[in-house]
């Protein structure tokens, strides 16, 4: 019997080894439609009133080859591109942005701080009002940028919505979508599974798992790509206090996740099979440089102007 137990351990880890390394000889490689090294977090955030059309316009001209941005359903069921469940923060007129419609929607205030530069804020030249953005004139406004949509909650009129206006604009492999819980994950592929997805940090966890005890190789992935946190850059610019969940735990799970996550072999294996890896969020050259040490396909940034002119310094950016 321990002849067998040991005779089928040392096949697993033997597979798992070679498979891992060489993954196209169990799953087909995957073809991911686009390539995005540069991709430009609300738009650019640190360079422009977040998720805005100016914001858009301007990491377009900076040459981003994907935008990404958040969806939030109006009263009236109009999806617009804002962050926050409440308005206070961006507006500074207090309320969630669902007991709003659309029309009577505030516009943004004229200084914002920045997400992840703790102190930091932006404020633009011209003082003109900003508008709250629907979905659907991003969509019309940058019908050939990629755009990467953060589903912020889960409500299947939201999904539908967006779904929708994915169909009727034929972006289907110029959008991926995806959201921080996994139900709002597998809602969007129920909804409409020849968009592009990204999966979850509960999924992203299971796959770690899977990676660790060798059982990765094996398994079908059926996310188009993976978005990953650069989790030492939020742990030392308080993502956690600033998302009220800096406690003993959260701490130690966050130092976790920022150890298993950066090992190479994970990211490798899923480039090998034709899944892009996104680092998010990088603003320094410092961290643009770890994310493509660690293997990033692309980096997402506040900064888009930062961020070009490090991979214009840096052609060789991503490596293979």
């Amino acid at each position: 019997m321990l002849e067998v137990l040991t005779a089928f351990v040392a096949g697993y880890v033997f597979a798992s080894f070679i498979l891992l390394r060489r993954p196209h000889l169990l799953h087909s490689r995957k073809k991911f439609p686009f390539e995005a090294r540069h991709i430009s977090h609300r738009g650019g955030a640190g360079e422009n009133i977040e998720n805005t059309k100016k914001a858009f316009l301007f990491a377009v001209q900076s040459n981003t080859q994907m935008l990404e941005l958040d969806c939030r359903l109006t009263r009236d069921n109009q999806v617009v591109v804002f962050h926050d469940c409440d308005l206070q923060r961006c507006t500074g007129r207090s309320g969630p942005i669902s007991d709003f419609d659309y029309s009577s929607l505030p516009h943004y205030l004229n200084r914002l701080s920045v997400f992840l530069e703790p102190g930091q804020d932006f404020e633009p030249s011209d003082p003109s009002p900003t508008p709250i953005v629907p979905l659907r004139e991003v969509f019309e406004a940058f019908p050939d940028v990629a755009i990467n949509i953060d589903i912020k909650v889960n409500d299947d009129r939201l999904i539908s919505e967006v779904s929708g206006l994915i169909n009727e604009f034929n972006r289907h492999k110029l959008t991926v979508w995806g959201g921080m819980r996994k139900v709002i994950v597998d809602k969007c592929k129920i909804a409409n599974p020849t968009v592009l997805t990204y999966p979850s940090p509960e999924y992203v966890l299971s796959f770690l798992f899977a990676y660790y005890v060798g059982l990765l190789p094996f398994l079908p992935v059926s996310f188009d790509c993976f978005e990953l946190p650069l989790v030492s850059v939020l742990r030392k610019k308080g993502f956690l206090k600033q998302h009220n969940r800096d406690t003993p735990t959260a701490r130690v799970l966050a130092r976790v996740f920022e150890f298993l996550i950066a090992s190479p072999g994970f990211i490798q294996h899923l480039k090998r099979r034709g899944i892009p890896v996104f680092i998010w969020v990088c603003n320094t050259d410092s961290e643009f440089q770890t994310a493509f040490d660690m293997g990033a396909s692309g980096v997402m940034t506040d900064f888009p102007t930062r961020l070009q002119s490090f991979l214009n310094a840096n052609p060789d950016f991503p490596r293979q």
